[in-house]
């Protein structure tokens, strides 16, 4: 009676067990890679995706162990002309629209608390590839906050969003290292071009891990290293200013869609515009 049991138990074993515990363990490294690969080749990211998506995975993991990684290899890719800037920015559009489709299918659950508070984040003006700003974005979208995404070509483009949006926090993101004289001059021009309305500031990116000193020189009022910390971060940046939850409601010159004068907005100069002639996706 016994051994007539363990045979179809061991035969499930076999079948079922064994390979749902083997496909639970993968390499992270080989994942990314064929991520990495299949959108350079034109693929749509799917087949990764979506095995991180049967094994548990939830967003954030997917975000920040999945396509973070991935992006920041086809950053390398081009970096050491491995692919073309076509290719690269191909995969990374590629890229966005599966995060995109992601966010979509796993749809965070509501919140309950306060009113909406705002944060516009950004790269660099001039800057052409942001998907890790694209990333934080949704992290804080999916946290609670009304999160706007701006591409800014110039100082004065961004100064515009944050007077139309009224923001309480700017998010900017520094790639480079040699871009960091292009972070200060942008911060001291928003500071002076808004005054008091000023939003409190916070830096981010991967200039950060290479060179921790780049906090204390930007000027900025806070930092945070991933997206994981970000929302903690900005948090405390609006209690540190004191703050109001919800929203102060934004003046009439600060609603979306009125004029904005560029008046009192400086531009940087030429060598911190060069910083961003090799954007960082």
């Amino acid at each position: 009676m016994i051994d007539a049991l363990q045979q179809p138990l061991e035969q499930a074993i076999r079948q079922r067990v064994i390979p749902a515990l083997l496909s639970r363990h993968v390499d992270p490294q080989a994942e990314i890679i064929a991520l990495v690969e299949g959108l350079l080749a034109g693929g749509n990211g799917r087949p990764q995706a979506e095995h991180a998506k049967g094994r548990g995975d939830s967003f954030d993991l997917i975000m920040l162990n999945l396509l973070a990684p991935a992006a920041r290899a086809l950053n390398t890719y081009w970096e050491e002309d491995r692919s073309s800037f076509a290719t690269v920015t191909l995969a990374v559009w590629r890229l966005r629209s599966l995060m995109r489709d992601l966010a979509e299918e796993m749809p965070a659950r509501p919140t309950a608390g306060p009113a909406l508070r705002g944060i516009l984040i950004s790269a660099l003006p001039g800057e052409q590839h942001d998907f890790g700003v694209a990333m934080v974005s949704e992290f804080f979208s999916r946290g609670g906050w009304a999160a706007q995404h701006a591409r800014p070509g110039t100082v004065a483009d961004l100064v515009l969003e944050l007077r139309g949006n009224a923001p309480e926090v700017l998010g900017l993101s520094i790639a480079r290292t040699d871009a960091l004289p292009l972070l200060r001059s942008t911060i001291a021009a928003i500071r002076r071009a808004m005054r008091r309305q000023a939003p409190a500031i916070m830096i981010g990116g991967a200039a950060l891990s290479v060179d921790p000193k780049i906090v204390a020189r930007s000027g900025a009022d806070g930092f945070s290293l991933c997206a994981s910390t970000a929302l903690g971060e900005a948090a405390r940046l609006l209690e540190a200013r004191g703050a109001a939850f919800p929203s102060m409601p934004p003046r009439k010159d600060r609603i979306v869609g009125l004029p904005n004068s560029r008046r009192g907005v400086s531009e940087p100069g030429p060598a911190d515009q060069r910083a961003t002639a090799r954007g960082r996706f």
